[in-house]
Formats: structure tokens, C-alpha cells, sequence
């Protein structure tokens, strides 16, 4: 694939994820994302060589246009609306808004944020008296697609950044049910929200810590571990990887996970193995409130390679 196309792709992509998502909140009448989408819409157009201001922001009292350029004399309504009455009562709106008659030479766009353009059959000229051609005029999203394809390359590759840092598109699920488990755990033990700092330093002893400190459960724990470890044994490298963890977030979840952990041993008045339990519930139910139906195998491996790795049930160091 060549850089020109792999952009393109992005650009597909990420302005088709935005549509969604303005169509879903249109639905439930959450309006915060098309004030969003104005001032969105007003830098990526002029990425594309205009001087768009968002004429809301600027106060110029024109309640049928949100973007004015003042300087190409373009005019643009940013909407979810695609219906005749809507664009009907743009035209008439704007053209004849008494306060503003130097907008009669200005070009008129309709972008239609979540919506495809129609094959529309009426006459929004109204017999010539205001210019508007529907066909180039009415802008929807596959359109405006097409409009950032005509342009060279290094353009694309400049939008295609500008969506970069403007639309977070959803990780992608893996197709494998252990290591989407661990990816949601780790993104949750990442999270700034869910960090508390467990204050004192941890001696790092894990034959310590199984063979001695919990020598009795030490049989049980070794057993269950090696059976989980056949089937999930590559799957803590891979996800490690995969989340890019660095030493700062990594801290994180050893501070996070020595918290928790310690907190439920106190409650199982120092049993290991009930500690345990309720740690895998606590993660279980965690993943199963953001809609994850979760992998109990690859929670219970993940905390039982943390426990060797003395990121659970450390020892405080008086």
C-alpha cells in the first residue's frame, strides 16, 4: 500500500467513526458533539485552503449558517439534517437575513454531518432567485471524502494527521478472548482513575513468598498455576507488548495491584487463596460493567504471574 492510499484509509476511517458517532448521539438528543463538530469542521475545511470562522463564536448574528469565510465568501450550515425543509429554511434564511445583504454573493454549503445527501428533485434556486446547486453544494461526509482525495499528496498526509490527533477511533478487539481479558484488565489497572498509591517499599521474594509465607497453599497455588500456565503462558508477553507498557504505567499497576490485594488478604485474615478469589471477582466484575464478558482463566493467570512477580501480597518493609 502507498503512503497516499494508507492515508486515505485513515482519513476514510476516522470521518466515518465521527459520522457514527454523530448519528448515535443525534438519536438520544445529546447535543454537546455537534458543537463539537462546528468548530471540528470549521479546521479541517480549512486545512482544505479556506478561512472558515465559526459564526456562532464570533457572535455575527446568522442563526442559519455556522461557518463563515469571509475572505473566499463562503457560508456553511453544519447539520444532521438532510431533509428538504431543512436546507428550504437554510436558503430562504440566509439569503434574505436583512442584517447581513453582503451575504447575497456569498456560496451557500450544507454539510450533513450524519446523514447521506439525497437525490433531491426540488427547485432550491426557487426559479433562479438564489444561487444553490444542490449536486456540489449539499456536502456530505463521502462527498467531502472526495473533495480531500483531489488534493496532492502531502495535503492528505497533513489532514490525515489533523484526524489523527482530533478522533480517537475504539482499540479494535483481538481475536482472542484471553488476550482481550487482559487488554481491558491492564487498561483498567492504567487508568489515572483507578490508581492509589500503596505508600512503604516490597520485598521482591517469590520463593519466598509462595514456598514459605504461603507454604500453606503453596501445593494449590503451584498446581493451578501450571495448569493456566499451559494455556496462557504467551499470552502476558503478548499483551505487554501490545499495550506499549512503559516503566511509569507499569509502576502503576504494581502500586495499584500490591493496594487491592493487600486489602483483600486483610480481609481473608491472611487467607491466600480466598484473597485470590476475591481478586478475580473484583477484576471480573469490573470488566463485566464496561460490557466485557470476561476470560476468569486469563484474570485468575494474570494475578497469579503478578503474585510470583511480587506485584500482589508484597510485604510491606517496616
Amino acid at each position: 500500500m502507498d503512503v497516499r492510499q494508507k492515508h486515505i484509509n485513515n482519513i476514510q476511517k476516522r470521518l466515518a467513526y465521527l459520522k457514527s458517532r454523530v448519528e448515535i448521539a443525534g438519536s438520544l438528543n445529546l447535543t454537546d458533539i455537534h458543537i463539537y463538530a462546528e468548530d471540528f469542521y470549521q479546521t479541517l475545511f480549512n486545512h482544505l485552503g479556506n478561512s472558515y470562522k465559526n459564526g456562532n463564536a464570533e457572535n455575527q448574528n446568522c442563526p442559519y449558517i455556522d461557518l463563515i469565510d469571509e475572505t473566499n465568501k463562503h457560508a456553511m450550515q453544519v447539520t444532521s439534517r438532510d431533509d428538504n425543509k431543512k436546507i428550504t429554511e437554510t436558503i430562504i434564511g440566509f439569503f434574505e437575513n436583512s442584517e447581513h445583504p453582503e451575504y447575497k454573493d456569498y456560496s451557500l454549503k450544507v454539510l450533513l454531518i450524519s446523514k447521506r445527501a439525497k437525490d433531491y428533485s426540488t427547485d432550491f434556486t426557487f426559479h433562479g432567485k438564489y444561487k444553490f446547486n444542490h449536486k456540489k453544494d449539499v456536502i456530505d461526509i463521502e462527498r467531502l471524502i472526495a473533495i480531500i482525495k483531489d488534493n496532492g499528496r502531502e495535503k492528505i498526509i497533513e489532514i490525515s494527521k489533523f484526524l489523527d490527533n482530533e478522533i480517537y477511533l475504539p482499540r479494535p478487539k483481538t481475536e482472542s478472548n484471553e488476550v482481550e481479558t487482559i487488554m481491558s484488565l491492564l487498561e483498567y489497572l492504567s487508568d489515572d482513575k483507578n490508581y492509589k498509591e500503596f505508600d512503604g517499599n516490597y520485598n521482591c521474594d517469590p520463593e519466598q513468598k509462595i514456598n514459605s509465607r504461603f507454604k500453606d497453599y503453596a501445593n494449590d497455588f503451584n498446581e493451578e498455576f501450571t495448569d493456566l500456565f499451559t494455556i496462557y503462558c504467551n499470552t502476558i508477553p503478548e499483551v505487554k507488548k501490545a499495550f506499549g507498557l512503559d516503566g511509569v504505567r507499569a509502576k502503576k499497576i504494581s502500586y495499584f495491584l500490591n493496594y487491592i490485594s493487600n486489602r483483600y488478604l486483610k480481609e481473608a485474615n491472611g487467607n491466600a487463596f480466598d484473597a485470590l478469589d476475591k481478586l478475580t471477582d473484583y477484576f471480573e466484575a469490573k470488566l463485566s460493567s464496561n460490557g466485557i464478558h470476561a476470560d476468569i482463566g486469563a484474570i485468575r493467570y494474570y494475578l497469579m504471574d503478578e503474585l510470583i512477580g511480587c506485584n500482589i501480597f508484597s510485604i510491606k518493609v517496616e
